[in-house]
């Protein structure tokens, strides 16, 4: 049975919990729906083997998180040459030393492994990633909370674009 109330960031009424799987509701419709109804939250994605979060704000796509290794932005900006494997973990070593207290990513733009530029666009292509991923999930059950992590990355990526850019990686890989 689905409960039917007041969103707290639009007042347009909302669905709680927004939630199902992906066999029923394809992800595009589920971004769209968020997207229509200007939906600030996060949308958590169980897979076989990883938890994934879609994180938005107004209804547009700020970030995404991963608990999937490969999803992490130190493997991300080592598979596109922005960093080194060394660097990476000269990187981990002082995250861990700082008690995880400061961002990896500052972490690497403070010891000079990689340019703000650098950083951001890795930030950007791990973002992009993680949803092109959930895009190839047919049996993975979701989630929507109207809440968001208070200390989660700020990204603007537009849904649109994205899933036509998916849309057309999915062609191109086929």
């Amino acid at each position: 049975m689905t409960v039917l109330r007041p969103s707290l960031s639009t007042g347009m009424v909302m669905s709680k919990p927004l939630s199902g799987n992906f066999k029923d509701t394809p992800l595009a419709e589920i971004l769209e729906e968020l997207g229509t109804r200007r939906s600030t939250g996060t949308l958590t994605v169980h897979t076989a083997d990883a938890e994934k979060f879609v994180h938005m704000k107004d209804g547009n796509i700020i970030y995404a998180s991963s608990t999937d290794a490969q999803d992490r932005l130190g493997e991300i900006l080592i598979r596109e040459g922005r960093l080194s494997r060394e660097n990476l973990e000269a990187a981990l070593q002082l995250h861990k030393r700082a008690g995880g207290f400061k961002k990896l990513g500052a972490l690497l733009v403070e010891k000079g492994f990689v340019a703000p530029k650098e950083l951001f666009a890795g930030l950007k292509t791990q973002v992009k990633e993680i949803i092109y991923s959930l895009f190839l999930e047919e049996n993975a059950q979701y989630s929507f909370e109207e809440n968001l992590p208070p200390d989660v990355i700020q990204l603007q990526i537009n849904i649109e674009e994205l899933i036509l850019e998916i849309i057309q990686r999915i062609k191109q890989e086929a």
